[in-house]
């Protein structure tokens, strides 16, 4: 099997009232990292002020926090400044969000073993799954 370092990354932002996510938030991220689903490689808080400037937080320097105490973010920087201005668009004044940059270890998995079987992913599109589980309504009432 060939072993990739690292496997496909996704950043996701989740959205949230106030300046730190709620346990709720904090619990299923944790849950996830540690049933090995995903490894969290870089974070940060992005908010926007009531007065509409952006400010964020590095999550590497209060991990604790941000119940990413076990997360190894080893990649803490991936998410440029550029990236940052990209997600925090879509914030409204007085909200924040924690944008994660999410190592999909299952990807990785399957990548290694296409890989050392000649084979390549050559394209992948995620399918957000509000659309997913609107679109299966659908089609059942048909």
């Amino acid at each position: 099997m060939s072993d990739l370092e690292y496997g496909p990354v996704e950043f996701v932002l989740v959205g949230f009232q106030g300046e730190a996510p709620d346990p709720g938030v904090v619990d299923a991220v944790r849950e996830l990292v540690h049933e090995g689903a995903v490894r969290i490689i870089d974070a940060l808080v992005i908010s926007r002020t009531i007065e509409g400037d952006i400010e964020t937080i590095e999550v590497e320097d209060s991990t604790n926090a941000y119940g990413l105490e076990d997360a190894e973010l080893d990649l803490s920087g991936l998410a440029a400044d550029e990236d940052i201005e990209y997600f925090a668009e879509s914030l409204e004044p007085g909200t924040s969000a924690e944008l994660l940059v999410v190592e999909l270890l299952w990807a990785k998995k399957l990548a290694s073993r296409l890989a050392a079987s000649g084979g390549v992913v050559l394209a992948s599109e995620r399918i957000p799954a509000p659309i997913v589980n609107e679109v299966v309504a659908t089609a059942r009432q048909e």
